[in-house]
């Protein structure tokens, strides 16, 4: 390889892998150590609520982020800065991760005006560790357990939802006048 080719790779590792919107920005999912969260904040040890604090809304969105990645969504579900009144963020706690302080692997975005499930992402060394549903049981019994969930839902989430003997008439949120 000439010096000249060689230099136009390292040119383009550089913006390709580490820049705004590079590779690794694209393709890394992480998980967020929260030492700051108060034990208040933390519910049944697997979810935090994160709607009044900015920086916990920030791990959310990041979460929200890889949600529209996975599911190849045109936006993302939720944003730190832009949310309405009712708008709530649940932050999932690892099961895996053991830290002293709770470790963010997955969010949760509820709508307490329409009752309704918007989204949930969990990272996918968390998934199949019966993490979720302890994280369902917790949201049945904050929301009742008959809140609506709004579509689509991916095949996983059916699945999960389908083991749960979730009514499939809750599926895609209230209807109009509802």
């Amino acid at each position: 390889m000439d010096p000249h080719e060689l230099a136009e790779r390292r040119r383009e590792l550089e913006t390709y892998w580490e820049g705004e919107g590079g590779f690794r920005e694209r393709l890394l999912i992480e998980m967020v150590p929260l030492p700051t969260v108060s034990e208040q904040a933390v519910i049944d040890k697997r979810l935090i609520v994160g709607t009044e604090d900015p920086e916990l809304r920030k791990v959310a969105e990041q979460f929200a982020g890889y949600f529209k990645r996975e599911l190849r969504f045109d936006f993302v579900p939720f944003t730190a800065d832009d949310f309405a009144d009712g708008d709530e963020v649940l932050l999932i706690n690892s099961r895996k991760v053991i830290m002293l302080s709770p470790v963010a692997c997955g969010a949760v975005g509820f709508d307490r005006r329409e009752n309704c499930l918007r989204w949930v992402w969990v990272h996918p060394f968390e998934r199949g560790t019966g993490l979720m549903g302890h994280v369902w049981d917790i949201l049945e019994r904050r929301y009742g357990n008959e809140f609506w969930i709004e579509t689509p839902v991916s095949p996983p989430m059916q699945k999960f939802l389908q083991s749960r003997e979730v009514d499939m008439s809750r599926w895609g949120g209230p209807s109009p006048g509802h």
